[in-house]
């Protein structure tokens, strides 16, 4: 159970970021709109990596000094999230994002979403809803994570 808590938690934060969305802003800085579809996309590109895998996207996603909480309260640092993904053991089949409420604060962001994941940690199922908070900074004109945290929403 808790290694499924547990994956389901880096799917998660492996979601947030999005590949090569994460596009320079002028002079550091965009609209609040720009920088709120800019983190959208980032999010999608990142849940999109974990099922494919591509820890690359990942990690230029995630900040060096990023930590994701899993449902079971566990902090995995940037390394264990890439090294779990990298092996296999996560198989995430389809993933659905949706209520995003994206809050900018100068350089530094609060993105809250609804997340729906099929898939598998090992043997065990992992599939269901979950909230999921991500924290980005910019840095050097780019939305990276520091942050992510999930919490399961129990069904129906």
């Amino acid at each position: 159970m808790k290694n499924l808590i547990a994956s389901a938690a880096i799917l998660a934060s492996a979601w947030l970021s999005i590949a090569q969305t994460n596009h320079p802003v002028a002079g550091g800085q965009s609209g609040p709109a720009t920088a709120g579809q800019t983190l959208q996309a980032l999010e999608r590109e990142w849940a999109n990596a974990v099922v494919l895998r591509d820890v690359e996207t990942i990690s230029r996603i995630q900040a060096d000094d990023f930590e994701f909480t899993d449902p079971a309260g566990q902090v995995w640092t940037k390394s264990r999230v890439l090294e779990f993904i990298k092996s296999g053991r996560l198989q995430i089949d389809s993933f659905e994002l949706t209520e995003f409420n994206i809050r900018i604060y100068g350089d530094a962001a609060l993105v809250n979403f609804r997340v729906v994941w099929n898939g598998k940690s090992g043997e065990n199922d992992i599939s269901g809803a979950q909230r999921m908070t991500d924290v980005f900074v910019l840095r050097d004109g780019h939305w990276r994570c520091v942050s992510s945290q999930t919490t399961r929403i129990p069904p129906p």
